[in-house]
């Protein structure tokens, strides 16, 4: 926090330079200077402060992307106070347990909508407060300059759902933060958080501990977009506010990959497409992106600086920089983060940045004085960090993960699909869900195509043994017999090696029709795949970060007319089947 606090004693009363600036729906900038926001923080800690018993010792804070959010955060920073931010999205009894010992909570407009919107099961402890943050009453009602305490004790100054679990709580210590942003800082070029684009939400880790104290370390400005912005409309905002620094998620880089496409197609310069400058500014996560993702960003002139981090060590455990960044790895570990694979695989962590648990579960560094993060990764000769989990992929004959299971057994349920096609992919579990799901509609038809006769046999077993064989057929097929599989297709599924995914696709396309959902698993999708499926002609196209990745893409342009056949008849009663483990 001291680069944070350094800043605030020099340039808190700055009437002129912008700290927090919010786009209205109708496109114009509403801005809050340094002056702006630190007397309202100054208003807010005035009236924590007078809470009893002689002020509140941990406070909830429950904000959606706000000025009001900012203030709240400064406030607490003032008064050495523990925040406790929900993050977004949670449900109201996760919300009730990260708020289980909170004496007050702060709360904007959104906030005292969920509020309102979870009266029938309370979350908030007996004799909690309700502080709402108004950022325009604070203003009015501030009763002086903000202070900036002259005491450097370290203490809890936030507790965070830990990775492990959304109920599991760690307590992140203020000189861990404080170790945390000057590795950072170190690892950037000046001023490169300036003006700080803002799209993921402001309760999440990655802005809690990095983008909004960056910016401010660096007399910078947080950059808001509208209220409910979709994916698709933020390369306008993004080439109109010209951001220094932009946190990425995986729908708000497919967004700007199509509108780098698109620049690139009508020979148009893409950062200026993109972000209205001459270069490209520090595009960094604020959410894990599949490496596929970053590939195609990397291809396009858009290098994505990945990292790996985690709250129980105070966020970042390792970063991609500009001047130290290779693709495929999360990077390098910062300068105060100490890592070594442990016997198992697992990588290990230590250093200063470790957060304290305040849950009895949470997550304490082991009697090896080493945090076990759970994820298996290998550490090359250079010192980047390659992560084991999620990005590899399934190999032939691996079971599905349970998320995938779910995701094709859902698919199949939701669309009716009366024809669903399968390339390679079948051994390892994808067509038992497909076919269950089929059961479970009474109606629709499987076909599996497996170019190795055994495999091929052994999934016609399978089927068998658990009953499915009347909704799922297997053939022992290659490339060249998907030109004659059942069409129209609704649904087809490739999971096979890299090169044969889009012959695959090609082959097939003539079976499809409008509407058609083709899915790609794992890191299989290559390049060419990806340029197909999304050049915005004939598919609609995304990523989805479920298991080691899917493409999912929607065809957009009728083939050759092909018949739709009859549904297929109903072998017996059906049964109402329960949704498959993955298996």
């Amino acid at each position: 926090m001291r680069a944070v606090e350094t800043v605030l004693r020099r340039h808190a009363e700055d009437g002129d330079r912008p700290l927090v600036e919010v786009t209205a729906e109708d496109g114009t900038a509403v801005v809050h200077s340094y002056r702006d926001i630190t007397r309202a923080a100054r208003a807010l800690g005035d009236r924590l402060a007078s809470l009893p018993p002689a002020g509140a010792a941990r406070v909830g804070v429950l904000c959606g992307d706000s000025a009001e959010a900012v203030v709240a955060e400064l406030a607490l920073l003032a008064l050495r106070v523990t925040g406790c931010p929900v993050p977004p999205g949670a449900s109201a009894p996760t919300a009730a347990a990260l708020l289980s010992d909170v004496s007050a909570v702060l709360a904007d407009t959104r906030g005292l909508a969920l509020l309102a919107a979870w009266a029938d099961h309370p979350v908030l402890p007996e004799g909690c407060e309700v502080v709402p943050v108004d950022l325009a009453a604070l203003t009015a009602c501030a009763s002086g300059a903000y202070r900036v305490p002259d005491d450097d004790r370290d203490w809890i100054c936030k507790i965070l759902p830990a990775a492990a679990g959304p109920v599991t709580r760690v307590g992140i210590r203020a000189h861990a933060v404080a170790a945390h942003l000057d590795a950072l800082r170190a690892e950037l070029p000046a001023g490169a958080f300036a003006r700080c684009a803002v799209t993921v939400p402001l309760a999440t880790l990655a802005h809690q501990v990095a983008a909004t104290p960056l910016a401010i370390a660096d007399l910078g400005c947080l950059v808001l977009p509208p209220a409910g912005i979709p994916d698709t409309a933020l390369p306008g905002w993004t080439a109109a506010v010209r951001p220094t620094a932009l946190a990425v998620t995986p729908p708000g880089a497919v967004a700007l990959i199509g509108a780098a496409r698109t620049a690139r197609r009508e020979g148009r310069p893409v950062p200026a497409a993109l972000f209205g400058t001459p270069g490209v500014p520090l595009l960094w996560c604020g959410t894990e992106v599949p490496h596929p993702l970053l590939r195609e960003c990397e291809g396009l002139g858009l290098p994505v600086y990945a990292g790996y981090g985690l709250a129980e060590n105070t966020g970042a455990v390792s970063w991609n920089t500009p001047a130290a960044r290779r693709s495929g790895t999360v990077g390098r570990p910062l300068s105060h983060v100490r890592t070594q694979i442990g016997p198992d695989g697992e990588l290990l962590v230590g250093g200063t940045g470790l957060a304290v648990s305040v849950s009895p579960e949470g997550p304490d560094a082991g009697t090896d004085g080493w945090l076990h993060t759970g994820v298996r990764a290998a550490i090359d000769a250079d010192g980047f960090v390659h992560l084991v989990r999620p990005e590899r992929a399934r190999r032939a004959g691996e079971p599905l993960t349970p998320e995938i299971g779910r995701l094709l057994y859902s698919l199949v349920r939701s669309l009716r699909a009366d024809c669903v096609v399968t390339f390679d992919g079948t051994a390892d579990g994808s067509l038992v869900q497909l076919a269950a799901g089929a059961r479970a509609n009474g109606t629709g038809q499987v076909v599996g195509h497996v170019p190795d006769a055994h495999r091929a046999a052994g999934t016609r077993a399978r089927l068998t043994a658990a009953g499915l064989a009347p909704w799922a057929e297997v053939r022992h097929a290659g490339l060249h017999d998907l030109g004659r599989a059942p069409a129209p297709v609704d649904l087809a599924l490739l999971d096979c090696r890299p090169d044969l995914t889009l012959p695959a696709l090609t082959a097939l396309e003539g079976r499809m029709r409008p509407g058609t959902i083709v899915l790609a698993l794992g890191s299989a999708p290559t390049g060419p795949y990806l340029d197909r499926v999304r050049d915005g002609e004939d598919y609609l196209s995304m990523p989805l970060p479920v298991g080691a990745g899917v493409e999912v893409s929607i065809r957009l342009t009728p083939a050759a007319a092909v018949p739709r056949p009859a549904p297929r008849p109903v072998p017996g009663p059906a049964t109402p089947t329960p949704q498959p483990s993955g298996e």
